[in-house]
């Protein structure tokens, strides 16, 4: 490394008045370009795209510039002639490019240093022939390919927290973020985020997703991805023709095309393609259990973090065909459509219109479980969490958690759920209490004893919240967890925190609330955090989540012992302003759901 050191000196030199009447530009211009393409030409290129030059023109361009010309065009050549890492580590810069084996991307410096490549394409757009279908690998490009913004979001309706308007939507979605402390051929561990949203929103490039802190915190390579959502992502076709078997998860067709991607290209940007972790939220975590249990994803991570994943709300085929049959029938009435082919020249902008009206039925509004994958024995070829009890993520470590008061996070759409009665609740969204037959009452009763009507304290939490955010999330998480430590190591935590934005007392320690403190991307506006978060806290989440990535194990300093979670113990971290672990801190409830089905 001395000789790339001394290199970079000389060109450091060489960013005068001189070369750059030649058309040399200063070295914060110059990007040596990566992979095994530039080694066989000795190609270097200007940031802005202009031409190459070979190692033997620059010899050419030496003539007659004397000593410290030809000290100049040696160095160059010298860097050409470096090791695969060391023409990588000297093109850091301002305005990165690494050479992928699906073409040349751009990146840019963030203001802590990391680089970052946004927006990178994976798969080709999905429209025209390709919407309903699975996704296809992109085609190779020509050139150097712009990768300082993050790319379009999946088509998507408004969101009263999050209008659509905010951000660029667009079919061609399929691309995805990394963040890196160096493409330097070094072997960092990986980190790949998936969004949550309810598999009908949301998207990788959101502020809130930032990956830049916590790839430098922990020196490793974070990457976040999209996928397709709602309808264009989950529409249930194959009563339409069998060449649309598994088009009710081509959503998650496209997470596992967005992997293989990473894992044949992460080496090129400093990550080892052998220690990738993949982590989600909400419908990310439901995603990231999803992905744990099919054979298909064998050999892409090694490990998986899921935070608030609601595993219990995959459709069956039954279920999804019946929805699929409803979208039609709107579809009909609306655009005068009946079949396949006529969706595909709807724009997505009118099928997200009859998308909004599917939500806007009863039951719906609040849990659209229409575009939830499919169980279709295609892509998901048996319910998750009985893959995981049956051994289908062996060897797979498991970080699994839920925030205390997942469910108020939909007060702020349905301020009524603060004195709903929880059997009004469950007669206006069935499903969520399909499975418990004869201990429907028993279930009642327990929840209205437990928590009554809220009196005046805004804080207090009605028994309709509190079902909910056991039965969707907290006793699917026991399970899975409880499952998945008979073939691997598993951790479990518990988010305690409590909001404190003003008059957002509702909130608790609500759904989602969680994120800032994983990614440290406080936002000093935000509703729901408030003002002078601790960050004592968040340095110890996103240092478990780092420790966890890297070696399997969320131990660190900062944190007391943390037991791996079993069921003699029950360990479980109770992550708040004083972290502590507890040992089955919900055992009324576990033992409540012990024997109801997911």
């Amino acid at each position: 490394m001395k000789t790339l050191a001394s290199t970079q000196a000389i060109l450091k030199t060489a960013s005068s008045k001189t070369f750059r009447g030649m058309g040399i530009l200063p070295m914060s211009c110059w990007i040596v370009t990566h992979g095994q393409d530039a080694h066989a030409t000795g190609a270097i290129r200007k940031s802005d795209g202009e031409s190459m030059f070979s190692a033997e023109k620059l010899k050419r361009m030496s003539a007659g510039l004397g000593k410290l010309g030809a000290s100049f065009c040696a160095a160059i050549i010298s860097m050409l002639c470096l090791s695969h890492a060391a023409c990588q580590a000297a093109g850091q810069g301002e305005r990165p490019i690494v050479a992928t084996a699906s073409g040349k991307v751009e990146g840019i410096q963030t203001k802590n240093g990391v680089l970052a490549f946004l927006g990178i394409p994976f798969a080709e757009p999905p429209k025209g022939d390709l919407r309903f279908m699975a996704p296809v690998e992109v085609k190779p490009w020509e050139g150097v390919r712009d990768a300082t913004k993050s790319g379009p979001a999946a088509p998507q309706p408004a969101a009263p927290l999050d209008p659509a308007a905010k951000f660029a939507q667009d079919e061609d979605c399929l691309n995805l973020n990394i963040w890196t402390p160096g493409a330097d051929g070094g072997k960092r561990p990986v980190l790949v985020f998936i969004h949550g949203g309810a598999f009908v929103a949301g998207r990788s490039g959101e502020p809130l997703f930032d990956g830049a802190n916590i790839s430098k915190r922990g020196d490793i390579v974070f990457a976040s991805i999209n996928y397709r959502l709602g309808m264009l992502g989950f529409l249930y076709l194959e009563d339409f023709g069998a060449e649309y078997q598994g088009s009710g998860s081509n959503g998650i067709r496209d997470q596992i095309l967005a992997l293989r991607w990473l894992k044949n290209n992460i080496a090129r940007f400093g990550g080892d393609p052998g220690n990738i972790t993949i982590m989600g939220e909400s419908a990310g975590a439901m995603s990231v259990i999803t992905l744990m249990s099919l054979p298909q994803t064998k050999g892409l991570f090694r490990r998986g973090i899921a935070e608030s994943g609601p595993l219990n709300w995959l459709r069956t085929k039954k279920e999804a065909a019946s929805l699929t049959a409803d979208f039609m029938e709107i579809c009909k009435e609306r655009y005068g459509v009946t079949d396949v082919a006529g969706l595909r020249k709807l724009k997505p902008e009118e099928l997200i219109d009859a998308q909004s009206d599917m939500f806007a039925k009863p039951g719906a509004q609040i849990m659209p479980r229409m575009s939830m994958p499919v169980i279709d024995g295609t892509v998901i070829p048996k319910e998750p969490f009985a893959a995981i009890q049956d051994g289908a993520a062996d060897g797979i470590a498991l970080l699994n958690g839920t925030n205390r008061d997942e469910y108020c996070f939909w007060i702020q759409f349905k301020p009524s759920l603060q004195s709903e009665p929880l059997a009004d609740f469950l007669s206006e969204i069935p499903w969520l209490g399909r499975n418990l037959g004869d201990r429907k009452q028993e279930v009642l009763d327990f929840y209205n004893k437990r928590n009554p009507t809220p009196g005046p304290e805004k804080s207090s939490i009605a028994s309709s919240v509190a079902y909910a955010t056991d039965e969707l999330f907290l006793v699917p998480q026991i399970k899975t967890s409880e499952a998945q430590s008979k073939h691997a190591k598993v951790w479990v935590y518990r988010f305690d925190w409590k909001a404190q934005a003003p008059n957002k007392e509702f909130l608790n320690s609500c759904h989602a609330l969680e994120l800032p403190f994983v990614f440290k991307s406080f936002d000093p506006d935000d509703e729901m955090v408030g003002p002078n978060p601790p960050m004592g806290l968040s340095d110890a989440m996103q240092d478990a989540w780092i420790s966890f990535a890297r070696t399997g194990d969320p131990n660190h300093k900062g944190l007391p012992e943390w037991p791996a979670y079993g069921p003699a113990r029950r360990a479980t971290m109770i992550f708040d302003t004083k972290s502590k672990v507890v040992e089955d801190p919900d055992p009324e409830v576990r033992k409540l759901f012990q024997d109801i089905p997911l």
